[in-house]
């Protein structure tokens, strides 16, 4: 069973983008001290790297005249920071961004979350309210609870693209980055085409390639036995260092517990923060979705038939 490099330890949390304070005299974001420290450690930002390689993705950018993207260094530091300060991969991974919504809307095109009220209604999706104890995100997925009568897995695509859209605009996430926990209780049937090559391509393609996030660890609980057809599915689209994040817990919540603190998981899985319940998350989404209305606009201004060309 892979395990984690990573061992909990004890680290500030955030919640927010409260680490983030102000700008410094060379036009970067100023955060607490402790992520200031671990972003130059992990992602090699330092001042001079900040200001050279954000100055060469703006210019990439500039010169693709077909590209439209948010007028804010805040919009691309997220992809700088997913790529360690490589401005050539950072653009790389941008054009594939884009060019994933272009190409395949009904899946990349992140869902407002004023149309996706079924969907949350599910209490499929969460994501946590509080960071684990090396300050990641936490997003669980019950796949048990995706009802196909009442939503597509396009719509289950979206949501997720919709969940991971939030929090990439947080500082600290671009930093420490998002562990999944997916639970495989009442796996059947009407889920196979979840984990169909299709599907299970672009699924990889969103973590590995596209999405500018730093996925750090995939928890698999209540998988049952015939699960391993599952895997073999994702297996050739894995890349080495995404395989051995994956962790198989099966039934045994304590094996979960050594990863993700137990204070911050709900009382489903073992954890003390309450029953799972998906609407203050959801609450928060719909706070921000002139956020999501704005996100909408950009993106590459060509036909399909062209980009895929690029």
């Amino acid at each position: 069973m892979p395990m984690e490099n990573n061992s909990p330890q004890n680290l500030p949390l955030r919640n927010s983008l409260a680490g983030v304070v102000g700008k410094n005299p060379h036009g970067s974001f100023l955060m607490d001290s402790e992520w200031q420290k671990r972003a130059e450690e992990e992602l090699n930002e330092t001042p001079e790297i900040y200001k050279r390689e954000l100055e060469a993705l703006r210019l990439m950018v500039k010169n693709d005249p077909n590209l439209s993207v948010p007028d804010n260094d805040q919009f691309l530091l997220r992809f700088l920071r997913a790529r360690k300060f490589d401005s050539k991969k950072a653009f790389h991974m941008l054009q594939r961004y884009f060019l994933m919504r272009l190409k395949c809307p009904e899946l990349f095109g992140c869902s407002l979350p004023s149309e996706s009220g079924v969907m949350f209604e599910l209490q499929a999706q969460n994501m946590l309210q509080q960071r684990d104890q090396l300050g990641r995100r936490v997003y669980i997925i019950r796949v048990d609870n995706f009802d196909s009568s009442k939503v597509t897995i396009d719509d289950v695509f979206r949501a997720n693209v919709l969940a991971l859209e939030q929090i990439v605009r947080e500082a600290e996430t671009q930093i420490a980055g998002i562990v999944v926990i997916l639970d495989m209780a009442g796996l059947s049937l009407q889920h196979a085409k979840f984990f169909t090559p299709y599907y299970a391509k672009r699924m990889v393609e969103l973590v590995q390639e596209t999405f500018p996030l730093r996925f750090k660890g995939f928890h698999i609980v209540n998988e049952p036995f015939y699960f391993d057809a599952v895997v073999a599915v994702l297996k050739p689209f894995l890349k080495e260092k995404i395989r051995k994040r994956i962790v198989l817990h099966g039934s045994d919540l304590t094996s979960l517990q050594a990863f993700v603190s137990s204070n911050i998981l709900p009382h489903e899985y073992g954890g003390t923060a309450g029953k799972f319940d998906n609407r203050p998350w959801y609450m928060q989404l719909l706070a921000e979705e002139n956020y999501f209305r704005e996100l909408h606009k950009h993106g590459y201004k060509i036909d399909v038939e062209v980009a895929e060309e690029i």
